[in-house]
């Protein structure tokens, strides 16, 4: 508990809004897709420690600030696991009266981004074989050099375990095209 609020408060004091904090500078760095990625991925934690204060503000934050029309190429596999995967679990917390943590004020904002960003990243699985390219620009989707290359850019991880955040997301939305 207190190392992760040692690591929270540090990233809030110094490095908020952006993706991570530098430790040796204290300043901030948008290492994935400049969207505050430091707090998407504390929102699970904040919910475990039953911090519905903080957990409450993030979320706030999050409905209110995060954008994904932007122009920057990012990862799909990073993007799947940590925001969109952050985004769904943080919805399924805030909105569900059994976790101790509903937040009454909690309108489905993160299950809306969940969708823009699943959205964004699905040219990025318009390929002969179905597993993704590595890369998607959330504003203009797959590189032209990415997409004519003779082989694919991606990992093992990044073409098979995408499929729990879009399952889910299939799920909550009821649409199948995820």
């Amino acid at each position: 508990r207190e190392m992760f609020y040692h690591a929270f408060d540090g990233y809030m004091a110094h490095a908020f809004p952006r993706d991570e904090l530098r430790p040796l500078s204290c300043g901030g760095e948008d290492s994935l897709g400049g969207y505050a990625l430091t707090l998407i991925d504390s929102l699970d934690t904040l919910a475990l420690l039953g911090d519905k204060e903080r957990f409450a503000f993030s979320i706030g934050w999050i409905g209110k600030n995060l954008r994904f029309d932007i122009n920057k190429t990012v990862s799909v596999f990073e993007t799947t696991i940590r925001v969109l995967g952050g985004l769904l679990s943080a919805h399924l917390i805030a909105s569900d009266y059994n976790t101790g943590m509903r937040i009454p004020s909690y309108n489905d904002e993160l299950l809306h981004l969940a969708e823009d960003l699943a959205n964004r990243m699905l040219p990025a699985f318009d390929t002969p074989t179905g597993i993704p390219f590595g890369s998607v620009n959330l504003l203009h989707g797959v590189d032209e050099n990415e997409s004519k290359a003779r082989t694919q850019i991606t990992s093992t991880a990044g073409g098979g375990t995408l499929t729990l955040e879009f399952g889910v997301l299939s799920r909550l939305t009821n649409n199948p095209g995820y």
